[in-house]
């Protein structure tokens, strides 16, 4: 299907579905990294966290995280079945693959610190704040690929 006649079928609003999908992702993960800095500035100042922060924290960014990561295989889907265009053939996917499997580390790690191993905090901050990143660079390389 052409982006021509991509323009007059419903196809074209369902085209709209993994930008939005990935948009919501990215507001609760940005959320979630808000409020994770939030306990990182509180243990560098020796202070106790903002009360119901941790809590706070792991309730926004496990489905923030799970829904980038649905998202992220949503992507190559719709381009394949809705563009008709050959999945992960861009920049905008490339920078969408790496930042999922960021996603995933960042995640995993914060697994590890949810079990206690505080040795995980550094580098599960710095994976997320990198998946973060490169999702926002992800969003931006996307503009050019709306319908």
């Amino acid at each position: 299907m052409t982006d021509t006649a991509l323009a007059s079928t419903p196809a074209r609003w369902l085209a709209f579905v993994h930008p939005a999908w990935m948009i919501a992702s990215i507001a609760l993960c940005l959320f979630a990294l808000r409020v994770g800095l939030a306990l990182r500035r509180a243990r560098i100042a020796r202070r106790p966290p903002p009360r119901g922060a941790r809590a706070l924290h792991l309730r926004v960014a496990k489905p923030g995280v799970v829904l980038a990561l649905v998202g992220a295989l949503l992507g190559p889907v719709s381009v394949a079945l809705l563009r008709d265009w050959t999945p992960m053939s861009s920049f905008h996917s490339l920078l969408g693959g790496i930042a999922a499997v960021l996603f995933t580390g960042a995640a995993l790690q914060g697994r590890r610190l949810e079990r206690g191993d505080r040795a995980a905090r550094n580098t599960h901050a710095l994976l997320a704040g990198a998946a973060l990143s490169l999702a926002l660079a992800a969003a931006v390389a996307g503009f050019s690929l709306l319908p």
